[in-house]
């Protein structure tokens, strides 16, 4: 099995020595560096080039989603994991939103310890189960929410923003769709108020997020 280089940042001394000690114990693990704070944990990264970052987000000096933020910016080859008591849902998104790919718990088993930087190497997302359900649940609600969103929207008004987002005046709009031009203005304006949008080039951008369109077209701000 190919060789993983590991570096550990925790403040807790004891526990940073006794893991090294047991990561050690593995052929294919290797605990190239250790430290305490998150200032260090970036600057070891950038010295010892480890495949896989162990840290805790209780963490000095710089606090560790700044850390993974900041050490995924400066080394994107690098994987970044959390390894912490906390089961703070707050923390879990914090650390997977800075680029976290992984956010496991101390009390878990060494074995299953393992199998997840055994994981994270290859490139998956690992999380320990007891937070797993609530990043499903919490990526299900923004999907649901997206969701509601667009489906706010008529079927004239996702015709009238599609038009929109390819570039069409309010004035094109309407010879388009048989509307006057003043009718097709209060449709956008309605759009952009649903949408929570402040101008015609957000709701352009948006429409090709939700796969209405499949480019934006230079829109004016202020078209007739």
């Amino acid at each position: 099995m190919e060789q993983t280089k590991v570096l550990l940042a925790d403040e807790k001394e004891i526990f940073r020595e006794g893991l090294a000690r047991l990561l050690d114990e593995q052929e294919h693990i290797d605990v190239v560096s250790q430290c305490s704070n998150g200032n260090e944990a970036i600057e070891k990264v950038r010295e010892a080039k480890p495949d896989i970052v162990l840290i805790d987000t209780d963490i000095s000096e710089c606090d560790g989603v700044k850390a993974i933020r900041q050490m995924n910016e400066s080394s994107p080859e690098v994987k970044v994991a959390v390894l912490t008591d906390s089961k703070n849902e707050e923390g879990l998104f914090s650390s997977i939103d800075a680029g976290a790919t992984g956010y496991l718990l101390k009390d878990m088993k060494v074995g299953d310890l393992i199998e997840s930087i055994d994981l994270i190497r290859k490139g998956e997302v690992v999380v320990s189960p007891p937070l797993a359900e609530k990043l499903v649940d919490k990526f299900t609600e923004m999907k649901r929410s997206e969701a509601e969103v667009k489906d706010g929207l008529s079927d004239r008004e996702q015709e009238i923003l599609k038009l929109l987002a390819k570039g069409h005046t309010n004035k094109e709009i309407g010879d388009t769709l048989f509307i006057t031009e003043n009718t097709a203005k209060v449709h956008v304006k309605h759009i952009l108020g649903k949408l929570q949008l402040r101008n015609r080039q957000q709701a352009s951008v948006y429409a090709v997020q939700q796969g209405l369109v499949t480019e934006v077209k230079d829109v004016e701000e202020n078209p007739r």
